[in-house]
């Protein structure tokens, strides 16, 4: 009898932790629901109008007036308009969760003088939330707005234009035909009107403008659809009617390549290390003027605007019989929507000089015999039309550097980001450092920055370990007051294992900074006061030699 009363009690107490197992699981697993934020939808009766939300939960929509009736757009129909026809408009709509499209008909039931409003309201998991403010204009106020053939596109919108070659915005045109007077209340912030405003009075056409406006938080590389819910609103100077109008951009022109450069010179030539390492922008470029030096680690970093992200890397390599297409994947570029990486492989021994672009996937195809459609002067030089595609002039050859030849400009960074310009010069600075520090070679290197700034600085050292150097000594830093301010500096590796050096600029600039190779003199870095660097390294040069 004890066996069976036990038994029963471990049956009871199994079921007891299932359901409670059940009812935690359920908690758990519960999704609280999510609601779009509320639309803004005008229009006068008559009109049809869209817009999408996306629900994570079953719902259910209505509508709180009788003029405005609502209807799903089922998105599977292949063909819309009559997927909108066989459904017949009503007042409560149900459905699964998913990306939902809402067609609203604006009747003129219950015509008004004045502007009438209605909610759409969503309800989702035991809540109810306005999602949509429909307004229908005043009886005998009327707006339609045209495509420059003469299409009404009041409902399916302005398509936005973008730029032209020279960087100059394209407006799209439009034109509003209304029964009132009116002006454009409201528009997205990546729209930019012709003008900046546009107005309109009764039973005359105006013509406007709609551009792609850059730096509002939307790429111009990708198309912007109806299902989007931007619009324009059209509103009457007295209040009583509005029109919203979608906004739609097909994305940038299958021709233009926006590209952002990681130096001052599109054109600079850059010297590559045989193993691919280290890229170093030359003094001289392919138009003979002077370029400022920089050096970059394992690659060279682009930003590249184009549609869809969608490019073709093209590499010529220059040799004595002219440019020839290189497809032996040399010259590679790395990374996701557009910011890039570009790596050029190791080279065993001789040299090579490549000519790289990225062409947008419309201009490649477009070449009917390939990248040598892009050559003229018997496949000699690119033709000047594919200059906006040009990306890189590598040069890969032997350096030859050793430890007491240390060539590379020092790599200085402000707050992490900003490239800070660095020049070979001994002649103002070669002397003191020669009696102070005891170093007579030309390694010595100047910049400028803001006293205070703090600057990351790669010396660029060949084959330079400084945890091997701890007893003997790596590097030694110095204020224009012959204090030694080592202490303040802060060594680390970056993500390529090089070392850098997080530095303040002091006041008492100019700042000089000693790189050696176990306790021997190999590169200076002298670090001047921004625009004050002149007057101050004069005098600092006197206190120093003290």
């Amino acid at each position: 009898m004890k066996k069976l009363i036990s038994r029963y009690w471990l049956v009871l107490v199994a079921l007891v932790s299932v359901i409670l197992f059940t009812a935690c699981s359920s908690d758990d697993d519960a999704v609280n629901p999510v609601f779009p934020q509320v639309q803004t939808i005008a229009g006068a009766a008559g009109d049809v109008k869209e817009f999408s939300f996306d629900a994570n939960q079953n719902w259910s929509l209505s509508s709180n007036q009788i003029w405005c009736k609502i209807s799903k757009v089922e998105a599977q129909n292949e063909n819309q308009e009559e997927a909108k026809a066989a459904v017949k408009p009503g007042f409560v709509l149900n459905g699964a969760a998913g990306k939902q499209t809402i067609q609203v008909t604006i009747t003129d039931d219950d015509a008004s003088k004045d502007l009438s409003v209605a909610q759409l309201n969503l309800k989702m998991g035991g809540q109810e939330v306005t999602i949509a403010e429909i307004q229908r204009s005043a009886e005998g106020y009327d707006l339609k707005v045209y495509d420059e053939l003469g299409n009404d596109i009041t409902e399916t919108g302005i398509t936005v234009g973008y730029k032209n070659v020279a960087g100059q915005p394209i407006y799209n045109k439009f034109t509003v035909k209304s029964t009132y007077r009116f002006a454009v209340t409201n528009t997205p912030a990546w729209v930019e009107l012709e003008g900046g405003f546009l107005v309109g009075t009764p039973n005359n056409e105006v013509v406007g403008g709609a551009a792609f406006k850059e730096g509002q938080g939307l790429n111009a590389k990708y198309a912007i659809a109806k299902g989007a819910n931007y619009t324009i609103t059209f509103a009457s100077e007295d209040g009583k009617a509005a029109v919203t109008v979608p906004v739609i951009y097909n994305g940038m022109t299958t021709h233009t390549m926006d590209i952002t450069y990681p130096t001052s010179s599109q054109w600079a030539v850059w010297n590559v290390s045989m193993d691919g390492k280290v890229f170093t922008q030359n003094g001289s470029s392919l138009n003979g003027d002077a370029t400022n030096a920089f050096t970059f680690h394992n690659f060279v970093p682009f930003q590249l605007n184009t549609l869809n992200d969608d490019y073709q890397l093209v590499v010529f390599e220059n040799k004595k019989g002219g440019l020839f297409v290189d497809e032996s994947g040399v010259v590679k570029l790395q990374g996701e929507k557009g910011d890039v990486k570009l790596t050029v492989a190791p080279l065993t021994s001789g040299s090579r000089e490549l000519l790289v672009y990225a062409l947008p996937k419309a201009v490649y195809e477009s070449l009917e015999n390939g990248p040598d459609d892009m050559l003229e002067n018997e496949f000699t030089t690119v033709k000047s039309d594919y200059d906006r595609y040009f990306l890189m002039d590598v040069v890969q050859k032997e350096n030859n550097s050793s430890a007491g030849d240390q060539s590379a400009t020092p790599t200085i960074l402000e707050m992490n980001y900003l490239p800070v310009e660095c020049k070979k010069d001994k002649s103002m600075y070669g002397s003191v450092i020669s009696e102070v520090f005891g170093y007579n070679g030309d390694e010595i290197y100047v910049a400028q920055s803001r006293v205070g700034a703090s600057l990351t600085v790669n010396p660029n050292l060949n084959n330079w370990d400084p945890t091997t150097m701890m007893e003997t000594g790596y590097l030694t830093v110095m204020d224009s007051n012959g204090n030694d301010i080592t202490s303040s500096v802060e060594p680390s590796q970056d993500g390529n294992n090089n070392w850098v050096f997080i530095v303040p600029v002091p006041e008492a600039a100019p700042m000089y900074m000693i790189f050696k190779d176990n306790g021997t003199p190999v590169k200076i870095l002298v670090i001047e006061a921004g625009e004050e660097g002149t007057s101050k390294k004069h005098t600092s040069i006197r206190k120093i030699r003290k």
